[in-house]
């Protein structure tokens, strides 16, 4: 079925540039969306072809595989499994996860490993898609990186139970991608001798991007750690929130407006 899939479907999955963008967009997300809708896991390991990794889903996870303990159990039990240490503070999100998640499986390159949540997803013009929320190897041993160590920072509590489940997780960053703020922004307050006046960028700790250049972060005071969203055009920090309250929110949010 795959080489049929392959021989029949490979060069239509890519988008042509010498077309305009708009019609072949739409064409190719829902090529994608209805192969894996007939062909299930099949069309996945196509749509990932040009990655060089082995995939393993759901079901034939080998036993070296890190999520191999969960490998004979449905997605939504394996769900509950693996984020079980956390559930009772992402429950939005981990509904969103039971309900959404049409395929789970782990992928492998060269010894590295990540697994794979494919979720159901609705387009801003209406279309059916999906999204992947990658979540990388359980650590339970964090360390700070070495921007850390240099500002003189612990990892914060809930990033390491976090860790403990996926070192990383969909677009919350992994604990050697975590790195406080004034590693990039001092350097331009210098420049352009500017200060932020009711916070020092020593004291941000960013874990999470939203795309257009704003950030999640902790922020640090006397020994506690609350986050807040730091503006990159006013450098403004505002609208504090508990870590967990934060990832649950935004991470179930999956469908575009």
């Amino acid at each position: 079925m795959f080489e049929q899939l392959k021989s029949t479907y490979q060069s239509q999955l890519l988008r042509d540039p010498n077309k305009e963008f708009g019609p072949e967009y739409v064409r190719t997300t829902d090529l994608e969306r209805r192969l894996v809708d007939e062909y299930g896991f099949d069309a996945i390991r196509l749509i990932y072809l040009n990655r060089g990794t082995v995939l393993h889903p759901l079901g034939e996870m080998p036993e070296y595989c890190p999520w191999a303990h969960v490998g004979n159990l449905n997605i939504q039990a394996a769900i509950d499994n693996l984020f079980a240490p956390i559930a009772v503070e992402i429950p939005s999100l981990l509904s969103v996860l039971r309900g959404r998640c049409s395929h789970l499986y782990a992928e492998e390159k060269d010894g590295f490993w990540v697994l794979h949540y494919f979720l159901d997803m609705v387009l801003y013009d209406g279309r059916q898609y999906y999204h992947v929320y990658t979540g990388g190897l359980p650590n339970t041993d964090v360390q700070p990186n070495l921007c850390l160590t240099e500002f003189d920072w612990v990892v914060p509590p809930d990033l390491t139970r976090l860790y403990a489940v996926h070192d990383g997780f969909g677009p919350i960053l992994g604990s050697q991608d975590i790195s406080v703020m004034a590693k990039m922004m001092d350097p331009i307050c210098k420049e352009q001798n500017v200060y932020p006046e009711d916070y020092r960028y020593s004291d941000l700790l960013e874990f999470h991007q939203d795309g257009t250049g704003n950030a999640q972060c902790f922020y640090r005071q006397a020994d506690t750690y609350t986050t807040v969203d730091w503006d990159h055009e006013t450098w403004e920090i505002s609208g504090s929130q508990d870590c967990f309250d934060y990832i649950d929110e935004r991470l179930s949010q999956l469908d575009e407006e």
